[in-house]
């Protein structure tokens, strides 16, 4: 997709003169009036698609030139930067990047696929890595005009120092601009309107100032968000894919910074459509449903990039964590394995081997890990059955290593206290679906009560549709499109797996509809069924229901 928005030819741009705290809008000036007017104007002189060789030598001329005297004159320089930004512009303009007539956003070409590739090779976050420069870059880049403007408030040496930096960090910034690709320093040549070499470029007021220090504080959540999802990757929390939860933090993030320069002299942002297309390919892949963020009417809120950030930190810590509790548990279950296997060998049962198992127990029970976990109760199985068999010391100790680590029933504290939570989601699920239709897509073999659901889940009404996916595909378009079409549905509920190209198409039809739909990984039963729906919608259900009382 493209930047999740791409601004009409016409919009206003930032202007450094302030009225009332606002914005006089002012078209970009280059010595004409409007240049996306201009450029439609059926009088401009348009090159020959095989000039001649005079004209080619008159142009080499020209350009030998320019850059001769760029060489000489910071004028000349600004200058050729101002139109390499412009011609930049207007690329993106000719290629065309507008949203569908149904609000989803669809992808500006660039010199780019506008369709994700699945199935490319290497970590799933390589595609990021110009991003996390860039976005560096153009924090740091937005930073330092909002620091040229911020001199008004300093007089003297203290203005003078303070100035000196700001140059030399321009500088640095400049030259290492080389080496970012696609990169418009629009917040360095032109942060506030006026180019950055005209008089009172930087005299603007600090609400003014203020936007553009959003906009670099959007581009430092972006880039802790990619950095982030690079090291998770790293640590292996990205094995079975990303995880949805922090899919929807990065859909927030690059949102919220296609909000902040909703008024900046650029019609997108290459950071902010790269990260677009990344988590467009990752839903895909792994289906994965993030229904926030990602169109152009439901944009995150600019002035919140400093929770964003918090939230990334905490989810990340919370993934990390989990991570390593997982591997700890896999290499302790490993050894304990490999120990009872030793056990169960002919001869092998000897006190050395006991003491060893009984070390690998021990860890287990230090790290915090469930006596009564699954996979050490069927590892030990084998072993307690055939311990009565063993003689001697080593039987001995074997026999009471056993019987002191004998994995022990749910506590029913635990039951209670998930009874409790799966009661709530229920009454939760009772209270936001309550007067609403809901369609349920059932595999044949499901054997559903669709009025003991409609009364367990409260809602109006429920439609069990049944949706063969080994059947004929023609049969299954169809159900699919009826139900669809009759638009009276306020949330479906998909029971069945449908092939990929199904499933897409589908989400595309919930999202065009506005109609939140709930995948159900599990079994259909209304606790289940309640579970996923405040997992996946219950947020956005909320929102609606505080809406219609509002």
């Amino acid at each position: 997709m493209v930047p999740l928005a791409s601004k009409a030819p016409g919009r206003a741009r930032w202007s450094g003169v302030g009225i009332a705290g606002g914005f006089r809008h002012e078209p970009l000036q280059f010595g004409s009036p409007d240049l996306h007017t201009q450029a439609a104007q059926p009088h401009v002189t348009v090159l020959p698609s095989q000039p001649s060789e005079d004209l080619t030598k008159a142009l080499s001329h020209l350009l030998k030139v320019c850059l001769e005297d760029a060489a000489k004159s910071h004028k000349t320089r600004d200058s050729l930067r101002a139109l390499t930004s412009w011609l930049t512009e207007e690329l993106e303009a000719l290629e065309g990047s507008k949203a569908a007539s149904h609000g989803v956003l669809t992808p500006a070409a660039r010199g780019r696929a506008s369709e994700p590739t699945i199935g490319s090779e290497g970590p799933l976050t390589d595609a990021l890595n110009v991003v996390l420069k860039r976005t560096r870059w153009k924090a740091a880049a937005c930073r330092v005009s909002a620091g040229r403007q911020a001199l008004r408030h300093l007089t003297g040496g203290e203005r003078s120092a303070a100035e000196a930096q700001l140059s030399q960090q321009e500088r640095t910034l400049r030259e290492s601009l080389t080496q970012l690709r696609d990169t418009i320093p629009w917040m360095l040549d032109q942060p506030f309107g006026v180019r950055a070499n005209q008089e009172g470029a930087f005299d603007v007021p600090d609400a003014i100032a203020a936007k553009l220090v959003t906009v670099a504080d959007c581009y430092e959540a972006l880039s802790m968000t990619v950095e982030k999802a690079r090291e998770l990757e790293e640590a292996g929390v990205f094995e079975d894919g990303p995880p949805r939860a922090f899919l929807y933090l990065m859909a927030e993030a690059q949102s919220a910074l296609l909000a902040s320069i909703a008024d900046a002299p650029v019609r997108s942002d290459s950071d902010q459509r790269d990260v677009f297309l990344w988590l467009k390919e990752q839903t895909t892949r792994f289906r994965i449903y993030v229904d926030r963020h990602m169109r152009l009417d439901d944009l995150a809120d600019c002035a919140q990039s400093a929770d964003i950030r918090q939230r990334v930190e905490k989810l990340y810590t919370e993934l990390t964590c989990e991570r390593k509790g997982r591997r700890q548990r896999g290499q302790l279950l490993s050894k304990i394995r490999y120990h009872v296997g030793k056990l169960l060998e002919e001869g092998g049962t000897t006190c050395s081997e006991v003491a060893s198992l009984g070390v690998a127990l021990k860890r287990w029970s230090e790290a915090g890990l469930d006596r009564g976990d699954r996979g050490l109760a069927e590892a030990l199985s084998e072993l307690r059955a055939r311990a009565g068999g063993a003689e001697g010391e080593a039987g001995e100790l074997l026999a009471s290593l056993l019987g002191s680590n004998r994995t022990s029933p749910p506590r029913p504290a635990d039951e209670k206290l998930q009874e409790e939570r799966q009661g709530q989601s229920l009454e939760e699920t009772r209270q936001l679906i309550g007067g609403l239709r809901v369609v349920l897509l059932a595999p044949p073999s499901a054997q559903l009560d669709a009025k003991a659901l409609t009364s367990d889940l409260g809602a109006a009404d429920l439609e069990v549709l049944t949706v063969d996916v080994d059947g004929p595909k023609e049969a299954r378009a169809a159900a699919l499109e009826g139900v669809l079409s009759a638009r009276d549905a306020a949330l479906f509920l998909l029971g069945v797996r449908l092939a990929p190209e199904e499933y897409n198409a589908f989400k595309e039809a919930c999202l065009e509809q506005k109609v939140a739909f709930v995948r159900l990984p599990g079994q259909l039963t209304a606790l289940a069924i309640a579970h996923q729906v405040m997992r996946q919608v219950g947020w956005r259900l909320r929102a609606q229901l505080g809406e219609a009382a509002t």
